[in-house]
C-alpha cells in the first residue's frame, strides 16, 4: 500500500457497522474496487507500524518529515483498532464534496477517526 495521497481513512469497530458503511458507500456512487478495507494481521502489515519503510504511514512519515509525530500517532490509533478485530477503510476523494460524502456515508456505520490524506496535509472530518 501506498501513501494514502487524496484518500479518506476510518475506523470501524463492528462487522456489522462496516457492512453498513460499505453499502452506504455503494449507494452514493464509490465503485467497491476502489474501496479498500484493511483488517487482521494483514491489515497491520499493510498499515506497517513497524516502520520498515513497506506501509503507507511509513512512506508517509519519509515522503512528509514534518507528519512523523502524526503519521505515528494515527499508526497506533489505526493498529489498535485493527488489532481490535475492527475494521479500517481507505476510500479515494478527489474534492470537498467527495470527503464530505464519504464521511457521512461512514458515519453510517459509526466511523471514528475519521482522516482525509491530501498530498501535503491531513484533516480530520
Amino acid at each position: 500500500m501506498t501513501y494514502p495521497s487524496h484518500r479518506v481513512c476510518a475506523i470501524v469497530d463492528d462487522r456489522n457497522d462496516a457492512s453498513q458503511a460499505l453499502d452506504a458507500l455503494i449507494k452514493t456512487g464509490a465503485k467497491e474496487e476502489d474501496i479498500e478495507i484493511l483488517y487482521g494481521r494483514e491489515g497491520i502489515d499493510l498499515l506497517n507500524p513497524k516502520e520498515s519503510g513497506h506501509g503507507f504511514f511509513s512512506k508517509m512519515a519519509k515522503k512528509f518529515p514534518s507528519f512523523s509525530d502524526l503519521g505515528k500517532t494515527l499508526i497506533r490509533v489505526y493498529e489498535s483498532a485493527l488489532l481490535r478485530g475492527g475494521y479500517v477503510f481507505v476510500v479515494p476523494a478527489y474534492s470537498d464534496r467527495d470527503k464530505e460524502t464519504i464521511s457521512r456515508s461512514l458515519g453510517s456505520g459509526k466511523a471514528r477517526e475519521i482522516n482525509f490524506f491530501s498530498s501535503s496535509y491531513v484533516e480530520s472530518l
